[in-house]
């Protein structure tokens, strides 16, 4: 969905209301291949509303599925989300410049918004690093020859001497800790 800013600047007085189902896969499978195996279609609600100073505002949610690999096996993990997106857009640099950096507001770019590219850049950035399948997120740890994961809670510290002859010299190095000071 695109949105010219001339069409936009009907809506003054009270704002458009969008309501639609979305869908990106195409996008994404072009070019986020490497992060999502698939984005089934999006629900899009909110509005958007020409203000003062011919700034255009974005109030939209998201809500949505997508298809991630496992961090661990690569299986395809659903992700449901449901991300809220409030933008200010402006159409010239010197108007830009007036706003803080913190702020949240872009420039508006061929004189049109593209709806379809804003969403899909907030679903992108909203993704977790890693995902999981169920079953690897059970409490069935994981392990192979001589090794396992555990989680911080399971964690015990080894027993073992630190002070042995293989670290022994290294307290030569750290000679004003007190635990590292030798009876010479």
């Amino acid at each position: 969905m695109k949105f010219l800013v001339q069409q936009l600047q009907k809506y003054r007085q009270s704002p458009l209301v969008i309501d639609e189902q979305v869908d990106l896969s195409a996008p994404v499978k072009e070019n986020f291949a490497d992060r999502l195996l698939d984005l089934l279609p999006i629900h899009v609600t909110g509005e958007i509303s020409y203000e003062k100073n011919d700034q255009i505002k974005l109030d939209l949610l998201l809500k949505g599925t997508a298809v991630l690999p496992s961090a661990r096996s690569f299986k395809p993990v659903q992700y449901q989300f449901e991300i809220p997106v409030s933008e200010l857009y402006v159409q010239d640099e010197e108007t830009l410049d007036t706003f803080d950096q913190s702020e949240q507001v872009f420039l508006v770019e061929k004189n049109q918004i593209d709806l379809d590219a804003i969403i899909l850049e907030n679903i992108i950035t909203d993704l977790p690093m890693t995902a999981y399948t169920p079953e690897e997120t059970a409490d069935n740890p994981i392990s192979g020859d001589g090794w396992q994961i555990i989680s911080d809670e399971n964690y015990v510290a080894p027993e073992r001497d630190l002070q042995g002859p293989q670290t022994q010299s290294l307290g030569d190095f750290f000679p004003d800790e007190p635990e590292n000071k030798k009876d010479r």
